[in-house]
């Protein structure tokens, strides 16, 4: 490899995080040499996807995730209430309350 530190900076992980194929061609070529490569390149293309579209279903996705997390959130909550409920029941009716 490029980099031989064994050593990995907390920026890093962040970028391993964030695309771990650049994080390893960063460390394998380092970075001069692959803006070298990339100033080649022609990237005058357009993509086939609606940078929109995409933004808009990932805040979907995140308001679903989120929903669902709370909904849980409540049914164990109402699940443990009404367990907490139903034992207080039982040691009342054992006269151990």
């Amino acid at each position: 490899m490029y980099n031989n530190d064994e050593k990995i900076s907390a920026s890093e992980i962040n970028k391993y995080c964030y695309c771990e194929y650049s994080w390893y061609y960063s460390r394998l070529y380092g970075k001069k040499r692959i803006q070298q490569k990339s100033k080649k390149r022609n990237y005058n293309f357009k993509p086939n996807y609606d940078i929109d579209s995409n933004f808009k279903r990932g805040i979907d996705f995140h308001n679903n995730f989120l929903y669902k997390r709370k909904l849980a959130f409540i049914v164990k909550s109402f699940i443990l209430i009404i367990s907490i409920l139903l034992i207080l029941g039982v040691f009342k009716l054992c006269g151990i309350l």
